[in-house]
Protein backbone atom coordinates (compact mmCIF):
# COMPACT_ATOMS: atom_id res chain seq x y z
CA UNK A 1 0.00 0.00 0.00
CA UNK A 2 0.87 3.74 0.02
CA UNK A 3 0.87 6.63 2.00
CA UNK A 4 0.50 10.07 1.18
CA UNK A 5 -0.09 13.22 3.47
CA UNK A 6 -4.00 13.14 3.41
CA UNK A 7 -3.46 9.10 4.60
CA UNK A 8 -1.12 9.82 7.33
CA UNK A 9 -3.40 12.62 8.72
CA UNK A 10 -6.40 10.39 9.07
CA UNK A 11 -4.42 7.95 10.39
CA UNK A 12 -3.06 9.94 12.95
CA UNK A 13 -6.53 11.16 14.30
CA UNK A 14 -7.67 7.47 14.60
CA UNK A 15 -4.66 6.87 16.81
CA UNK A 16 -5.47 9.74 18.69
CA UNK A 17 -9.06 8.95 19.33
CA UNK A 18 -8.17 5.63 20.42
CA UNK A 19 -5.41 5.91 22.01
CA UNK A 20 -4.74 9.05 23.51
CA UNK A 21 -4.77 9.23 27.27
CA UNK A 22 -3.57 5.25 27.06
CA UNK A 23 -1.03 3.82 29.74
CA UNK A 24 2.23 2.52 27.59
CA UNK A 25 4.40 -0.24 29.30
CA UNK A 26 7.38 -0.66 26.29
CA UNK A 27 8.73 -0.17 23.22
CA UNK A 28 10.55 -3.00 20.94
CA UNK A 29 11.85 -2.39 17.28
CA UNK A 30 12.38 -5.76 15.45
CA UNK A 31 14.58 -4.76 13.10
CA UNK A 32 14.59 -8.80 11.35
CA UNK A 33 10.65 -7.87 10.57
CA UNK A 34 10.76 -4.23 10.30
CA UNK A 35 8.25 -3.52 12.72
CA UNK A 36 7.78 -1.02 15.93
CA UNK A 37 5.54 -2.14 18.75
CA UNK A 38 4.22 -0.49 21.55
CA UNK A 39 3.04 -1.99 24.32
CA UNK A 40 0.32 -0.46 25.99
CA UNK A 41 -1.65 -1.73 28.76
CA UNK A 42 -5.11 -2.46 26.93
CA UNK A 43 -3.70 -2.74 23.66
CA UNK A 44 -0.75 -3.35 21.17
CA UNK A 45 0.26 -0.75 18.61
CA UNK A 46 2.12 -2.21 15.36
CA UNK A 47 3.80 -0.80 12.50
CA UNK A 48 4.72 -3.09 10.50
CA UNK A 49 7.26 -1.48 7.80
CA UNK A 50 7.96 -4.62 5.69
CA UNK A 51 8.01 -4.38 2.11
CA UNK A 52 4.84 -4.86 0.34
CA UNK A 53 2.75 -3.74 3.52
CA UNK A 54 3.70 -0.77 5.10
CA UNK A 55 0.61 -0.76 7.97
CA UNK A 56 -0.11 0.82 11.45
CA UNK A 57 -2.45 -1.08 13.47
CA UNK A 58 -3.73 -1.95 16.94
CA UNK A 59 -4.40 -5.33 18.34
CA UNK A 60 -5.15 -6.89 21.36
CA UNK A 61 -2.83 -6.17 24.64
CA UNK A 62 0.13 -8.23 24.62
CA UNK A 63 3.64 -9.10 26.86
CA UNK A 64 6.49 -7.14 25.94
CA UNK A 65 8.70 -9.50 23.80
CA UNK A 66 12.89 -10.17 25.33
CA UNK A 67 14.06 -7.53 23.44
CA UNK A 68 11.48 -4.57 24.68
CA UNK A 69 12.34 -1.28 26.29
CA UNK A 70 10.65 -0.43 29.38
CA UNK A 71 8.53 2.71 28.79
CA UNK A 72 6.31 3.84 31.34
CA UNK A 73 4.74 6.80 29.77
CA UNK A 74 1.20 7.64 28.70
CA UNK A 75 0.71 8.51 24.98
CA UNK A 76 0.01 12.56 25.49
CA UNK A 77 -0.37 13.03 21.29
CA UNK A 78 -0.79 12.17 17.82
CA UNK A 79 -0.01 14.29 15.48
CA UNK A 80 1.15 14.50 11.57
CA UNK A 81 3.56 16.33 10.35
CA UNK A 82 2.22 19.47 7.56
CA UNK A 83 2.13 18.02 3.86
CA UNK A 84 4.46 14.85 4.89
CA UNK A 85 4.05 11.11 5.16
CA UNK A 86 4.96 11.32 9.00
CA UNK A 87 3.24 11.02 12.27
CA UNK A 88 4.46 11.67 15.42
CA UNK A 89 3.62 9.77 18.73
CA UNK A 90 4.36 12.01 21.90
CA UNK A 91 4.64 10.38 25.01
CA UNK A 92 4.47 11.73 28.79
CA UNK A 93 6.47 9.53 31.15
CA UNK A 94 4.95 8.97 34.54
CA UNK A 95 7.98 8.47 36.81
CA UNK A 96 11.81 8.29 35.89
CA UNK A 97 13.30 12.16 35.31
CA UNK A 98 13.95 10.99 31.53
CA UNK A 99 12.92 13.28 28.75
CA UNK A 100 9.53 12.34 27.31
CA UNK A 101 9.80 9.92 24.56
CA UNK A 102 8.37 10.02 21.07
CA UNK A 103 8.23 7.48 18.51
CA UNK A 104 7.74 8.64 14.68
CA UNK A 105 7.19 6.97 11.82
CA UNK A 106 8.05 7.48 8.71
CA UNK A 107 5.97 6.72 5.83
CA UNK A 108 7.40 7.18 2.45
CA UNK A 109 7.17 4.19 0.12
CA UNK A 110 10.69 1.98 0.14
CA UNK A 111 11.92 4.24 2.74
CA UNK A 112 9.50 3.51 5.45
CA UNK A 113 11.09 3.89 9.00
CA UNK A 114 10.67 4.08 12.71
CA UNK A 115 12.94 6.33 15.05
CA UNK A 116 12.57 6.89 19.04
CA UNK A 117 13.37 10.51 20.21
CA UNK A 118 13.74 12.01 23.22
CA UNK A 119 12.53 15.73 24.65
CA UNK A 120 11.17 18.51 22.80
CA UNK A 121 14.28 18.46 20.51
CA UNK A 122 13.24 14.90 19.22
CA UNK A 123 17.00 13.83 19.63
CA UNK A 124 17.39 10.46 17.99
CA UNK A 125 18.11 6.95 20.03
CA UNK A 126 16.66 4.60 18.34
CA UNK A 127 16.07 4.54 14.58
CA UNK A 128 14.37 0.73 12.75
CA UNK A 129 16.91 1.01 10.25
CA UNK A 130 19.32 3.13 8.35
CA UNK A 131 17.92 3.98 4.63
CA UNK A 132 20.30 5.75 2.42
CA UNK A 133 20.62 9.16 2.13
CA UNK A 134 18.32 9.76 5.07
CA UNK A 135 21.10 10.62 7.58
CA UNK A 136 19.39 10.12 11.11
CA UNK A 137 22.54 10.51 13.70
CA UNK A 138 22.25 8.89 17.22
CA UNK A 139 21.98 12.24 19.88
CA UNK A 140 20.92 14.45 16.53
CA UNK A 141 17.38 16.22 16.71
CA UNK A 142 15.12 14.31 14.29
CA UNK A 143 14.94 16.33 11.12
CA UNK A 144 11.97 16.04 8.79
CA UNK A 145 12.37 14.11 5.14
CA UNK A 146 11.79 17.36 4.02
CA UNK A 147 14.75 19.00 5.79
CA UNK A 148 12.58 20.87 8.36
CA UNK A 149 12.14 24.17 6.76
CA UNK A 150 8.46 24.74 4.47
CA UNK A 151 8.77 24.01 1.27
CA UNK A 152 7.98 27.09 -0.53
CA UNK A 153 7.09 24.80 -3.86
CA UNK A 154 4.18 22.57 -2.74
CA UNK A 155 1.36 25.41 -0.47
CA UNK A 156 -1.81 25.32 -0.41
CA UNK A 157 -4.22 27.69 -2.64
CA UNK A 158 -7.15 29.31 -3.25
CA UNK A 159 -9.44 28.55 -6.44
CA UNK A 160 -8.08 31.85 -8.63
CA UNK A 161 -4.48 30.03 -8.18
CA UNK A 162 -6.02 26.09 -8.61
CA UNK A 163 -7.30 27.50 -12.38
CA UNK A 164 -4.25 29.33 -13.05
CA UNK A 165 -2.30 26.22 -11.83
CA UNK A 166 -4.54 23.60 -13.57
CA UNK A 167 -6.78 25.17 -15.86
CA UNK A 168 -5.41 25.33 -19.07
CA UNK A 169 -3.38 21.69 -19.11
CA UNK A 170 -3.85 18.75 -20.16
CA UNK A 171 -4.10 15.57 -17.42
CA UNK A 172 -0.33 14.55 -17.65
CA UNK A 173 0.69 18.15 -17.50
CA UNK A 174 -1.82 18.97 -14.51
CA UNK A 175 -0.78 15.84 -12.31
CA UNK A 176 2.67 17.59 -12.93
CA UNK A 177 1.88 20.48 -11.81
CA UNK A 178 -0.43 19.14 -9.09
CA UNK A 179 2.21 17.33 -7.63
CA UNK A 180 4.89 19.63 -7.50
CA UNK A 181 3.08 22.74 -6.36
CA UNK A 182 0.00 21.74 -4.14
CA UNK A 183 0.25 20.69 -0.62
CA UNK A 184 -1.89 17.65 0.01
CA UNK A 185 -1.38 16.56 -3.56
CA UNK A 186 -0.92 13.00 -3.89
CA UNK A 187 -0.33 9.80 -6.44
CA UNK A 188 -2.97 8.53 -5.20
CA UNK A 189 -5.28 11.24 -5.04
CA UNK A 190 -4.46 13.34 -8.03
CA UNK A 191 -6.75 11.85 -10.77
CA UNK A 192 -9.79 11.89 -8.69
CA UNK A 193 -8.98 16.10 -8.68
CA UNK A 194 -8.39 16.16 -12.24
CA UNK A 195 -11.28 13.91 -13.39
CA UNK A 196 -14.31 15.91 -11.42
CA UNK A 197 -16.30 17.36 -13.35
CA UNK A 198 -15.19 20.71 -13.39
CA UNK A 199 -12.01 22.56 -12.18
CA UNK A 200 -14.27 24.01 -9.90
CA UNK A 201 -15.52 20.64 -8.56
CA UNK A 202 -11.84 19.45 -8.39
CA UNK A 203 -10.60 22.51 -5.98
CA UNK A 204 -13.78 21.78 -4.00
CA UNK A 205 -12.75 18.00 -3.24
CA UNK A 206 -9.25 18.91 -3.04
CA UNK A 207 -10.18 21.58 -0.06
CA UNK A 208 -12.17 19.28 1.44
CA UNK A 209 -8.82 16.52 1.57
CA UNK A 210 -6.67 19.80 2.46
CA UNK A 211 -8.31 20.78 5.52
CA UNK A 212 -9.23 16.58 6.56
CA UNK A 213 -12.93 17.02 6.09
CA UNK A 214 -15.74 15.12 6.05
CA UNK A 215 -13.59 12.43 6.56
CA UNK A 216 -15.19 8.98 5.20
CA UNK A 217 -12.75 5.49 5.49
CA UNK A 218 -12.63 3.48 2.58
CA UNK A 219 -11.20 0.45 1.28
CA UNK A 220 -9.95 1.04 -2.33
CA UNK A 221 -9.22 -2.48 -4.47
CA UNK A 222 -6.68 -1.13 -7.07
CA UNK A 223 -4.75 -3.47 -9.51
CA UNK A 224 -1.44 -3.20 -7.00
CA UNK A 225 -3.68 -4.38 -4.10
CA UNK A 226 -5.71 -3.22 -1.07
CA UNK A 227 -5.80 0.46 -0.28
CA UNK A 228 -7.12 2.25 2.89
CA UNK A 229 -7.94 6.25 2.13
CA UNK A 230 -9.81 8.45 3.99
CA UNK A 231 -12.24 8.96 0.93
CA UNK A 232 -13.64 7.17 -1.72
CA UNK A 233 -11.90 7.86 -4.61
CA UNK A 234 -12.92 7.05 -8.41
CA UNK A 235 -11.51 4.64 -11.26
CA UNK A 236 -12.29 1.60 -9.35
CA UNK A 237 -14.13 -0.62 -6.69
CA UNK A 238 -13.92 0.95 -3.10
CA UNK A 239 -15.86 -0.29 0.06
CA UNK A 240 -16.87 1.70 3.25
CA UNK A 241 -15.14 0.39 6.15
CA UNK A 242 -15.08 1.51 10.09
CA UNK A 243 -12.07 3.15 10.46
CA UNK A 244 -8.59 3.38 8.38
CA UNK A 245 -6.87 0.64 11.14
CA UNK A 246 -9.30 -1.39 10.82
CA UNK A 247 -8.85 -1.52 6.36
CA UNK A 248 -4.71 -1.78 7.56
CA UNK A 249 -5.65 -4.83 9.44
CA UNK A 250 -7.19 -6.54 6.70
CA UNK A 251 -4.03 -5.32 4.62
CA UNK A 252 -1.80 -6.79 6.76
CA UNK A 253 -3.76 -10.08 6.78
CA UNK A 254 -4.12 -10.44 3.32
CA UNK A 255 0.07 -10.02 3.17
CA UNK A 256 0.16 -12.83 5.54
CA UNK A 257 -0.31 -10.92 8.52
CA UNK A 258 3.62 -10.30 8.98
CA UNK A 259 3.33 -13.44 11.77
CA UNK A 260 5.95 -15.44 10.07
CA UNK A 261 9.23 -15.08 11.00
CA UNK A 262 12.16 -13.73 8.60
CA UNK A 263 14.29 -16.05 7.23
CA UNK A 264 17.43 -14.12 9.17
CA UNK A 265 15.16 -14.66 12.39
CA UNK A 266 13.80 -17.77 11.44
CA UNK A 267 17.23 -18.95 11.29
CA UNK A 268 18.61 -17.34 14.46
CA UNK A 269 15.55 -18.72 16.69
CA UNK A 270 15.97 -22.21 15.67
CA UNK A 271 20.05 -21.98 16.63
CA UNK A 272 18.95 -20.40 19.81
CA UNK A 273 16.43 -22.89 20.39
CA UNK A 274 18.96 -25.95 19.58
CA UNK A 275 21.46 -24.69 21.75
CA UNK A 276 19.10 -24.42 24.40
CA UNK A 277 17.72 -28.18 24.15
CA UNK A 278 21.31 -29.26 24.09
CA UNK A 279 22.58 -27.24 27.37
CA UNK A 280 19.52 -28.89 29.09
CA UNK A 281 19.91 -32.34 27.56
CA UNK A 282 23.56 -32.15 29.12
CA UNK A 283 21.88 -30.59 32.66
CA UNK A 284 19.66 -33.53 32.60
CA UNK A 285 22.34 -36.26 31.73
CA UNK A 286 24.32 -35.00 34.20
CA UNK A 287 21.55 -35.17 36.99
CA UNK A 288 20.96 -38.65 35.92
CA UNK A 289 24.41 -39.62 36.50
CA UNK A 290 24.01 -38.19 40.12
CA UNK A 291 20.97 -40.24 41.40
CA UNK A 292 23.43 -43.10 41.78
CA UNK A 293 24.15 -41.79 44.69
CA UNK A 294 21.01 -41.60 46.88
CA UNK A 295 21.44 -45.04 48.21
CA UNK A 296 25.01 -43.94 49.34
CA UNK A 297 23.13 -41.00 50.88
CA UNK A 298 20.42 -42.73 52.68
CA UNK A 299 22.84 -45.31 54.13
CA UNK A 300 24.80 -42.24 55.77
CA UNK A 301 21.82 -40.66 57.47
CA UNK A 302 20.69 -43.93 58.64
CA UNK A 303 24.30 -44.44 60.28
CA UNK A 304 24.52 -41.05 61.65
CA UNK A 305 21.05 -41.80 63.04
CA UNK A 306 22.14 -45.10 64.46
CA UNK A 307 25.77 -43.77 66.01
CA UNK A 308 24.53 -40.22 67.16
CA UNK A 309 25.82 -40.98 70.87
CA UNK A 310 29.37 -41.32 69.00
CA UNK A 311 29.69 -38.52 67.27
CA UNK A 312 31.12 -35.13 68.57
CA UNK A 313 29.08 -32.04 68.53
CA UNK A 314 30.58 -29.49 65.98
CA UNK A 315 32.21 -32.90 64.48
CA UNK A 316 33.21 -31.54 60.79
CA UNK A 317 33.81 -35.50 60.23
CA UNK A 318 33.48 -38.90 61.67
CA UNK A 319 34.65 -42.03 61.22
CA UNK A 320 31.83 -45.36 62.00
CA UNK A 321 31.69 -48.89 61.40
CA UNK A 322 29.47 -49.80 58.18
CA UNK A 323 26.28 -51.60 57.95
CA UNK A 324 29.01 -54.07 55.77
CA UNK A 325 31.58 -54.40 59.20
CA UNK A 326 33.82 -51.76 56.72
CA UNK A 327 35.07 -48.72 58.50
CA UNK A 328 32.98 -45.78 56.83
CA UNK A 329 34.13 -41.30 56.97
CA UNK A 330 31.16 -39.53 56.96
CA UNK A 331 31.35 -35.53 56.61
CA UNK A 332 29.21 -33.46 58.37
CA UNK A 333 28.06 -29.90 58.57
CA UNK A 334 29.76 -28.45 61.90
CA UNK A 335 27.24 -26.08 62.18
CA UNK A 336 24.40 -28.54 62.08
CA UNK A 337 23.41 -30.82 64.76
CA UNK A 338 24.05 -34.45 63.57
CA UNK A 339 20.47 -35.73 63.44
CA UNK A 340 19.63 -32.28 61.43
CA UNK A 341 22.73 -33.09 58.93
CA UNK A 342 21.17 -36.95 58.77
CA UNK A 343 17.66 -35.36 57.58
CA UNK A 344 19.19 -33.57 54.92
CA UNK A 345 20.77 -35.89 53.39
CA UNK A 346 17.34 -38.37 53.21
CA UNK A 347 15.96 -35.00 51.41
CA UNK A 348 18.88 -34.89 48.89
CA UNK A 349 18.71 -38.54 48.40
CA UNK A 350 14.31 -38.56 47.86
CA UNK A 351 14.96 -35.87 45.76
CA UNK A 352 17.63 -38.18 43.19
CA UNK A 353 15.16 -40.66 43.76
CA UNK A 354 12.27 -38.78 42.20
CA UNK A 355 14.93 -37.67 39.47
CA UNK A 356 15.56 -41.01 38.50
CA UNK A 357 12.07 -41.85 37.76
CA UNK A 358 11.41 -38.62 35.92
CA UNK A 359 14.52 -37.47 34.12
CA UNK A 360 14.44 -41.08 31.47
CA UNK A 361 11.61 -39.46 30.04
CA UNK A 362 12.51 -35.89 30.14
CA UNK A 363 15.73 -36.48 28.41
CA UNK A 364 13.58 -38.78 25.36
CA UNK A 365 11.39 -35.55 25.31
CA UNK A 366 14.07 -33.30 24.82
CA UNK A 367 15.74 -35.77 22.49
CA UNK A 368 12.69 -35.68 20.18
CA UNK A 369 12.11 -31.97 20.87
CA UNK A 370 15.94 -31.58 19.06
CA UNK A 371 15.67 -33.62 16.69
CA UNK A 372 12.52 -31.82 15.10
CA UNK A 373 14.48 -28.49 15.63
CA UNK A 374 17.33 -30.02 13.35
CA UNK A 375 15.13 -31.04 10.78
CA UNK A 376 13.65 -27.05 10.79
CA UNK A 377 17.18 -26.28 10.63
CA UNK A 378 18.02 -28.21 7.63
CA UNK A 379 15.03 -27.07 5.94
CA UNK A 380 15.28 -23.40 6.54
CA UNK A 381 18.91 -23.75 5.52
CA UNK A 382 17.41 -25.35 2.24
CA UNK A 383 15.32 -22.97 1.83
CA UNK A 384 11.58 -25.04 1.50
CA UNK A 385 10.38 -23.93 4.94
CA UNK A 386 6.86 -22.72 4.87
CA UNK A 387 5.90 -19.77 7.16
CA UNK A 388 3.19 -22.30 8.72
CA UNK A 389 5.97 -24.71 9.96
CA UNK A 390 7.05 -22.57 12.86
CA UNK A 391 3.04 -21.35 13.77
CA UNK A 392 4.28 -24.05 16.97
CA UNK A 393 7.25 -23.27 17.61
CA UNK A 394 7.97 -20.35 20.44
CA UNK A 395 11.12 -20.24 22.01
CA UNK A 396 10.89 -20.76 25.88
CA UNK A 397 13.67 -18.05 26.37
CA UNK A 398 14.23 -14.83 25.61
CA UNK A 399 17.22 -13.89 23.80
CA UNK A 400 20.13 -12.84 25.84
CA UNK A 401 21.11 -9.57 26.70
CA UNK A 402 23.84 -7.85 24.55
CA UNK A 403 24.88 -6.26 27.49
CA UNK A 404 26.50 -8.13 30.41
CA UNK A 405 24.66 -7.45 33.50
CA UNK A 406 21.72 -6.24 32.13
CA UNK A 407 18.75 -7.16 33.68
CA UNK A 408 15.73 -8.99 31.81
CA UNK A 409 12.94 -6.68 30.75
CA UNK A 410 10.26 -8.54 32.28
CA UNK A 411 10.80 -8.79 36.15
CA UNK A 412 9.13 -11.70 36.31
CA UNK A 413 9.54 -15.37 34.80
CA UNK A 414 6.03 -16.97 33.19
CA UNK A 415 4.41 -20.20 33.49
CA UNK A 416 1.32 -21.96 33.09
CA UNK A 417 -0.81 -23.91 36.13
CA UNK A 418 -2.03 -27.27 34.88
CA UNK A 419 -5.66 -25.33 35.50
CA UNK A 420 -4.14 -22.77 32.82
CA UNK A 421 -3.94 -19.77 35.38
CA UNK A 422 -0.75 -17.36 34.66
CA UNK A 423 2.17 -17.67 37.50
CA UNK A 424 4.45 -15.03 37.71
CA UNK A 425 7.39 -15.93 39.85
CA UNK A 426 10.10 -12.49 40.72
CA UNK A 427 13.70 -12.84 39.23
CA UNK A 428 15.05 -10.97 42.43
CA UNK A 429 14.79 -8.49 44.93
CA UNK A 430 14.82 -5.40 43.08
CA UNK A 431 12.45 -7.04 40.19
CA UNK A 432 10.44 -8.01 43.34
CA UNK A 433 8.84 -4.84 43.50
CA UNK A 434 7.91 -4.28 40.39
CA UNK A 435 6.05 -7.58 39.25
CA UNK A 436 4.02 -6.79 42.69
CA UNK A 437 3.40 -3.22 42.41
CA UNK A 438 3.79 -2.62 38.04
CA UNK A 439 2.89 -6.00 36.62
CA UNK A 440 -0.47 -7.67 38.93
CA UNK A 441 -3.86 -6.69 39.26
CA UNK A 442 -5.57 -5.86 42.99
CA UNK A 443 -7.33 -8.95 43.30
CA UNK A 444 -3.82 -11.50 41.65
CA UNK A 445 -2.56 -13.81 44.31
CA UNK A 446 0.51 -12.89 46.06
CA UNK A 447 2.72 -15.95 47.37
CA UNK A 448 6.11 -15.84 49.49
CA UNK A 449 7.84 -18.46 51.49
CA UNK A 450 7.39 -17.60 54.99
CA UNK A 451 10.57 -16.49 57.12
CA UNK A 452 12.90 -17.08 53.74
CA UNK A 453 14.62 -14.96 51.44
CA UNK A 454 13.26 -15.54 47.69
CA UNK A 455 10.75 -14.71 44.77
CA UNK A 456 7.76 -12.42 44.41
CA UNK A 457 5.08 -14.94 43.46
CA UNK A 458 1.87 -13.89 41.59
CA UNK A 459 -0.98 -16.06 40.70
CA UNK A 460 -3.22 -14.16 38.17
CA UNK A 461 -7.11 -14.70 39.33
CA UNK A 462 -9.30 -11.57 39.93
CA UNK A 463 -12.50 -13.94 41.11
CA UNK A 464 -13.91 -13.33 44.46
CA UNK A 465 -13.64 -16.66 45.75
CA UNK A 466 -10.89 -18.97 46.51
CA UNK A 467 -8.41 -20.09 43.79
CA UNK A 468 -8.42 -23.65 43.26
CA UNK A 469 -6.52 -25.56 45.46
CA UNK A 470 -4.44 -27.50 42.22
CA UNK A 471 -3.55 -23.89 41.20
CA UNK A 472 -2.58 -22.23 44.48
CA UNK A 473 -0.41 -25.14 45.28
CA UNK A 474 1.45 -25.34 42.18
CA UNK A 475 1.91 -21.64 42.55
CA UNK A 476 3.30 -22.04 46.05
CA UNK A 477 5.71 -25.14 44.89
CA UNK A 478 7.25 -22.49 42.96
CA UNK A 479 7.27 -19.82 45.55
CA UNK A 480 9.18 -22.19 47.45
CA UNK A 481 11.62 -23.57 44.81
CA UNK A 482 12.54 -19.84 44.18
CA UNK A 483 13.58 -19.55 47.94
CA UNK A 484 15.76 -20.06 50.51
CA UNK A 485 13.85 -22.56 51.66
CA UNK A 486 14.49 -24.80 48.70
CA UNK A 487 16.42 -27.32 50.46
CA UNK A 488 13.71 -27.76 53.03
CA UNK A 489 11.26 -31.24 53.04
CA UNK A 490 8.19 -28.84 54.09
CA UNK A 491 8.04 -25.08 53.31
CA UNK A 492 5.23 -22.73 54.81
CA UNK A 493 3.74 -20.16 51.85
CA UNK A 494 1.62 -17.26 52.49
CA UNK A 495 -1.09 -16.06 50.57
CA UNK A 496 -2.69 -12.83 49.92
CA UNK A 497 -4.94 -10.60 47.64
CA UNK A 498 -2.08 -8.70 46.20
CA UNK A 499 -4.59 -5.37 47.32
CA UNK A 500 -3.21 -6.59 50.57
CA UNK A 501 0.46 -6.11 50.02
CA UNK A 502 2.06 -2.84 50.91
CA UNK A 503 5.62 -1.63 50.79
CA UNK A 504 6.66 0.72 53.76
CA UNK A 505 8.74 3.62 52.78
CA UNK A 506 12.14 3.52 52.64
CA UNK A 507 12.44 -0.29 52.86
CA UNK A 508 14.84 -2.57 51.07
CA UNK A 509 14.42 -3.62 47.74
CA UNK A 510 11.68 -6.20 47.60
CA UNK A 511 10.87 -6.16 51.37
CA UNK A 512 6.74 -5.49 51.59
CA UNK A 513 3.99 -6.37 54.83
CA UNK A 514 1.16 -8.52 53.30
CA UNK A 515 -2.23 -8.30 55.64
CA UNK A 516 -4.78 -11.14 55.44
CA UNK A 517 -2.39 -13.88 54.70
CA UNK A 518 -3.36 -17.45 54.45
CA UNK A 519 -1.00 -20.15 54.61
CA UNK A 520 -0.24 -23.52 52.72
CA UNK A 521 2.12 -25.55 53.42
CA UNK A 522 4.19 -27.27 50.35
CA UNK A 523 7.20 -30.08 49.20
CA UNK A 524 9.62 -28.08 46.67
CA UNK A 525 9.47 -30.19 43.62
CA UNK A 526 12.45 -29.21 41.23
CA UNK A 527 10.81 -30.70 38.03
CA UNK A 528 7.67 -28.15 38.74
CA UNK A 529 9.13 -25.47 36.77
CA UNK A 530 9.54 -27.59 33.39
CA UNK A 531 6.53 -29.34 33.62
CA UNK A 532 4.77 -25.77 33.95
CA UNK A 533 6.42 -24.37 30.83
CA UNK A 534 8.81 -21.95 32.58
Amino acid sequence: MIWDPCLARAVADELRGRLRGARARAVSFRREDRQAVVYFRDATLVADLSPHRGVVVVEPPSEPDGDAEPMPAVLAEVEAERDERVMVLRFRRVRGRKPNPSLILELATNRWNAILADGPELRVRKRLRSVKGRPLRIGQPWVPPGGGAPDRTRREVDGEEWRGLVGGLGGGDARAVLLAKVAYASGLNAEALLDAPSRDEGFRLWRRMAAGAEVSPHLLHRGSGLQPYPWRLGGGRAEAVESLLDAMARVREAGGGGRAPAAGQAARLLTAESRRLKRKLKSLRTQLEKTGTAERLREEGALILSSLHLIRPGAAEVTLSGFDGGRQVIRLDPRRKPQEHAGALFRRAARLERGAATLPGRIRAAEEELARITTLRERQRRGDLAPGDLDDFTPRTSPPSRSRGVPPTLPYRSFTSSGGLAIRVGRGARRNDDLTFHHSRPMDIWLHARHAAGAHVILRWTRPERPPAADLEEAAVLAANHSGARASGTVPVDWTRRKWVRKPRGAAPGAVIPDRVRTVFVAPDPTLAERLGG
